[in-house]
């Protein structure tokens, strides 16, 4: 990236040496809206901020272009697949809640059920109708996303403890979202107060739109019922449900001060990969305000949805009875549990215990905020 390096002037200089590695690396020039150059700017801004670490610079310069990558490679299968548009997203199942809360336990749960579709995880970076799945290893995009999370594994070891991730099992909404810059992607990991203040502004309901376009763009030869997830939708659920009117929600909960704890420990891996000095890691204070911005947000749109649309799903009884969990979705949204997938479903459970790559441990006092902070912000007792 020696054309990248060269620049070390304006963020928008940067911006376009970015822009120029992506085209050099595909071969491809369309972008796509320029509504995302105002975003990427600023977060180019900070590969020259003094708070990163050489290691830290390399891995955003990194984690920029592969964004660019999936915009200019969903830009171009668009053009080839134009089928896309008349996809339709029938009645998704979609689950969400403050991070922690078990949304991807759920979401790997269900994902065995063969009747749903999801967001693959290569896909998510390099988005394109979804080919046959023994064609995955001969794909670009699938070898670049299993190099990338090998990189990122070997640099943060402890994520694949608290939060694993596969390039061929499913993965969140909040990957796709990323591909327009405007996504809380970035802050949770990043010191970017001026970005963090700016992506707080922003009426998210066109990237929901693209969202909903890009999904049907990767299951354009696929017409199973959609299964998707992402934390990020509580809180946006206006959005979610702009785009994906019949959309069925789940939210999860747990105590607030256990999943906020642990999303500290979770995000100080991220962020200990791009700063040296661990202070900075202590963000508690914003990610709990970030967090009760979406609980008043989520209380006040669910009070106007139609009654059974949305349905809470608790921590603990999932923890307990995970397929009494399942059985109680399937109930309530009129779904089929065939007695193949159910076993199936048991099968996975027992090969995926939560300590499956170790134990995930966390002190709330490491993380900059207290059990009094985290209850009174969100409201709860």
């Amino acid at each position: 990236m020696d054309a990248i390096d060269a620049v070390t002037t304006e963020g928008r200089a940067l911006a376009d040496a970015l822009c120029a590695e992506a085209t050099r690396r595909t071969g491809l020039t369309d972008f796509g809206p320029v509504g995302f150059r105002e975003p990427l700017e600023m977060l180019a801004d900070h590969l020259e901020s003094s708070l990163l670490s050489a290691a830290g610079r390399e891995a955003l310069l990194e984690d920029l272009v592969t964004a660019l990558i999936g915009r200019l490679v969903r830009e171009d299968e668009w053009k080839k697949n134009p089928g896309w548009r008349a996809r339709s997203i029938d009645r998704p199942l979609i689950i969400c809640g403050i991070p922690r809360t078990g949304t991807t336990a759920l979401h790997k749960l269900l994902s065995v059920d063969p009747q749903f579709q999801g967001l693959d995880q290569w896909l998510t970076s390099w988005p394109k109708p979804r080919p046959p799945r023994d064609e995955w290893p001969r794909e670009q995009g699938y070898r670049n996303a299993v190099a990338t999370l090998e990189k990122l594994f070997e640099a943060v070891p402890e994520l694949r403890v608290s939060h694993n991730i596969v390039a061929d099992e499913v993965d969140e909404c909040l990957e796709i979202l990323r591909l327009d810059f405007i996504a809380n992607r970035f802050p949770s990991v990043l010191i970017i107060p001026e970005y963090d203040a700016w992506f707080q502004s922003q009426d998210e309901t066109l990237l929901y739109e693209r969202l909903a376009d890009t999904i049907r763009l990767i299951g354009l030869h696929d017409e199973r019922t959609w299964l998707l997830k992402n934390p990020g939708h509580f809180g946006h659920l206006k959005e979610l449900f702009s785009a994906f009117p019949d959309a069925r929600v789940i939210i999860t909960h747990r105590d607030p001060v256990k999943s906020l704890g642990s999303l500290g420990s979770v995000l100080t891996g991220p962020r200990s990969m791009f700063y040296d000095d661990p202070r900075l890691t202590q963000m508690g204070p914003l990610d709990l305000a970030y967090w009760a911005r979406a609980k008043q947000a989520t209380d006040a749109v669910r009070a106007e949805r139609p009654d059974g649309q949305i349905l809470d799903v608790d921590h603990r009884r999932f923890h307990a009875d995970p397929m009494g969990t399942v059985r109680d979705i399937y109930d309530h949204f009129g779904i089929t549990l065939d007695d193949a997938v159910a076993r199936a479903m048991e099968a996975w459970l027992a090969a995926n215990p939560a300590d499956k790559h170790g134990a995930h441990t966390y002190r709330l006092e490491d993380y900059g905020i207290t059990a009094d902070e985290i209850r009174a912000q969100l409201g709860v007792g």
